[in-house]
């Protein structure tokens, strides 16, 4: 009877295996939709301050006109491109439900979708290289690979950059094998794009134009023409909610780089940050993920360069954060399934499981790894329940690094103070013994902040809350973050959400 099973399940396994074996770009898109399917819903989180403030919450302040606004929308140094879009989503939401949640929902499941077009890459790359099996490995690394699926939900210019980036790149790739006027133009509006989201990639760009374009005059001019649609329509964008054209994309640069408000306001690193930091992100893993993006790079040499020129670039950048070299890491795991490909030895069983297990298990044990799968999911949850109650004025008393502010889940007219405004609200987010309630508050609920390795836990956030009767809102100044004082000779008029 064993023996019978048995038979019927490698029946079963066999008759799958040649079903699915003609299909890798169906079932490496299927595979990958899981786990960032699962992070949309499952995962109520952050990855950066970025996404929750200059994205999220400018989205949700166009939507519930009420919210937070960080200095670089004071100053105009942030496009509005990538809120506006968010909001679209938000809106729709808004429709079925008045509750911000849905909304944030579905921008995690719209992300997620769209992230799959590194997936479509991978697998269209190892098939121009290695085949069928190029195929299935470049595409399976990429679906389950933890930095892609983990990054997938988060609305971020580094990702999204990097969604338009490896397209346009795969496209130079058929254009020059076959040329298309088709596939030109994509790629170019793609690359245009790809500035727009994210300039710090215009030397990554400009490499691949010149691939793209070789010494033909005409590729030039229509790539180059269809490029400059996104950007003059940016620029345009700019001077609709700024009042200057292309504001955002000088005084980005200018500020962050030239005054110095990144390196003093938020950090510098050493130019080996990022080598370093490979290795703490994916440990041993890093190896072999190394060895064979090398030898996946020697069938398409140019994705290995303008990966390696974007992490030399930024290393040259001195505030430095894992994200900003995101789009060189999407380049870099679709080569190390090629290279995988290419060293895989049919009945080398033992030595083709080491390979994998080396190259897998290093991110996925990684101290990275699990901060990430919960960075703000306890502040998440702290402020979504106490959304439920409604309050007029919530006094936020608590700054921890790992217990953000997170004020887009309130969809009513609810304002925010700092502790200073304790006595005028009828809501106070604050450490549990960090300050004196007032009388007549009543606790709420508490959470402990987000885990950070070598770093100590700081004592439980809680929420206190009392009768909305007691709510002066007029008397409590707004709520606030960083603002470097540099920035405040930038302040501008936004025509778009004017702020108080």
């Amino acid at each position: 009877m064993n023996r019978s099973l048995g038979s019927t399940l490698s029946g079963w396994v066999t008759a799958a295996r040649s079903r699915l074996a003609p299909h890798p770009l169906l079932c490496c898109l299927a595979v990958a939709l899981v786990p960032r399917l699962l992070a949309a819903f499952g995962l109520q989180t952050y990855y950066a301050a970025d996404e929750l403030y200059q994205y999220i919450e400018q989205a949700h302040r166009l939507v519930f006109h009420q919210g937070y606004v960080p200095w670089e929308f004071q100053v105009g140094l942030r496009s509005w491109l990538i809120p506006l879009v968010l909001a679209v989503p938000m809106e729709v939401a808004r429709w079925l439900s008045p509750s911000p949640l849905f909304g944030l929902v579905l921008i995690r499941v719209l992300c997620s979708i769209g992230s799959l077009s590194v997936v479509w890459c991978a697998v269209r790359w190892g098939q121009l290289s290695q085949g069928h099996r190029g195929a299935w490995f470049a595409g399976l690394l990429a679906a389950v690979w933890p930095d892609f699926w983990m990054m997938a939900p988060h609305p971020l210019e580094d990702a999204l950059a990097a969604y338009t980036l490896m397209p346009a790149l795969y496209l130079a790739f058929l254009h020059r094998r076959s040329p298309s006027q088709a596939r030109l133009l994509t790629s170019g509006f793609l690359l245009g794009m790809t500035f727009v989201l994210r300039e710090q990639m215009a030397p990554a760009i400009a490499i691949i134009g010149i691939y793209l374009c070789a010494r033909h005059l005409k590729n030039w001019i229509f790539a180059v023409g269809i490029a400059l649609l996104p950007v003059i329509a940016a620029g345009m964008l700019d001077w609709f909610t700024w009042g200057e054209p292309f504001r955002s994309f000088w005084l980005d640069p200018y500020l962050n780089l030239v005054v110095g408000i990144a390196r003093g306001s938020f950090g510098a690193a050493s130019p080996v940050y990022y080598p370093l930091e490979l290795l703490y992100v994916w440990l041993w893993g890093a190896i072999p993920l190394a060895w064979l993006a090398w030898r996946g790079a020697k069938n398409f040499p140019l994705a290995g360069w303008v990966a390696l020129v974007i992490i030399a670039e930024h290393s040259l950048i001195a505030h430095k954060d894992f994200r900003f070299i995101f789009p060189a890491v999407v380049l870099l795991v679709p080569l190390a399934g090629i290279g995988l490909a290419g060293v895989w030895q049919t009945g080398k069983t033992s030595r083709n499981a080491l390979i994998v297990i080396l190259l897998l298990t290093g991110p996925y044990l990684s101290p990275s790894f699990f901060r990430l799968l919960g960075w703000q999911q306890s502040a998440s949850g702290l402020y979504a329940e106490l959304a439920t109650h409604n309050p007029c004025l919530v006094a936020i008393a608590s700054l921890d690094r790992g217990f953000w502010p997170i004020i887009s889940v309130f969809g009513g007219p609810t304002q925010f103070t700092d502790a200073t405004g304790a006595a005028y609200a009828d809501a106070i987010v604050a450490h549990k013994g960090g300050i004196e309630i007032p009388a007549g508050f009543t606790l709420g609920a508490c959470a402990q902040p987000s885990w950070a390795a070598f770093k100590p836990r700081g004592p439980e956030v809680c929420f206190w809350t009392r009768p909305a009767s007691f709510c002066q809102p007029q008397h409590a100044a707004p709520f606030s973050l960083v603002y470097p004082p540099a920035a405040r000779a930038y302040v501008i008029r936004d025509r778009l959400a004017p702020y108080p």
